[in-house]
């Protein structure tokens, strides 16, 4: 499979574009997702699936679908027939971008809360027409402007009020603060490079309060459970896939092989090499999870 993932951040919000192409027999990937914030999707290729509690949400090419940060989900992007192709735009809302969109809206006093956490968008043509220039001017990939960019994306989302103002009190709900879970919030990102103040904001608290009900949930330090994950998922790999061991080491967020090697000999008493060639099926710490 190859797949493609670009950043492109602008002064309030991010802009994530995902392109994945498959040529053997799989015709899907899925990723769990719990993010702090709020975020649109926009599906150009293939059908996104998102499996919220007991439900399915399909959204075929050309859909459109707001999702509401702190919303545990699991993603999946079936291909195109055609090309083998799967291809979204996601635009990150952080909760001061949300509040800037909303600061000057005149709110219907009738309006009542939406509590829907995925909503799909109809695709309008004001919307559409916006969506599309973000997108060429995403594709191109040389001097983007990215204060246009945001502007556009700004635009973007007072089309979908204008086009239904009952949805202007979502925008004001997303804005809300609110404080993460913390065990779903780790479990789907600590594969993220960030410093622990990071992802403190991220779930909403203080660092002195993430840490210490972090060591409440896990009953160790999130440095200690961070590195472990990243093992467990190391080990997996060197048993369940054709993977060298100089590819594993990076996928699991190590800088170099030397620090893996060592890390990995310390928790489980053996070389990468060795599990490798003997395939010993991977025993995992039920209090990780």
């Amino acid at each position: 499979m190859k797949k493609e993932l670009k950043i492109i951040k602008c002064n309030n919000l991010d802009i994530a574009t995902s392109c994945e192409v498959q040529y053997g027999e799989q015709d899907k990937t899925a990723k769990e997702v719990y993010y702090p914030a709020s975020f649109l999707i926009y599906v150009e290729e293939g059908v996104l699936e998102v499996h919220y509690e007991n439900k399915i949400h399909t959204y075929p090419k050309g859909s459109y679908c707001l999702v509401r940060k702190y919303t545990a989900a699991y993603f999946s992007q079936t291909f195109s027939k055609e090309g083998k192709l799967a291809k979204s735009y996601s635009f990150i809302m952080p909760d001061e971008f949300l509040r800037l969109i909303v600061s000057n809206y005149q709110f219907d006093k009738n309006l009542r809360p939406i509590g829907e956490r995925i909503l799909e968008l109809e695709p309008t043509q004001q919307l559409t027409s916006i969506i599309q220039t973000i997108k060429n001017a995403v594709d191109k990939e040389e001097d983007l402007n990215t204060e246009q960019l945001e502007i556009n994306i700004e635009a973007a989302l007072k089309a979908i009020i204008n086009a239904n103002p009952k949805l202007a009190i979502l925008f004001k709900e997303f804005s809300l603060v609110q404080r993460a879970d913390i065990t779903l919030f780790m479990n789907a990102n600590y594969m993220q490079k960030l410093p622990l103040e990071v992802f403190a904001i991220m779930c909403g608290r203080s660092l002195s309060t993430f840490e210490r009900e972090f060591k409440l949930i896990f009953n160790t330090t999130p440095h200690k459970w961070i590195l472990k994950k990243r093992l467990q998922l190391a080990y997996s790999q060197l048993v369940k896939s054709p993977k060298r061991i100089n590819d594993v080491y990076l996928e699991a967020g190590f800088e170099d092989v030397a620090h893996f090697s060592k890390a990995f000999k310390k928790e489980y008493g053996v070389n990468p090499s060795e599990i490798k060639r003997l395939g010993i099926e991977p025993v995992h710490d039920v209090s990780l999870s």
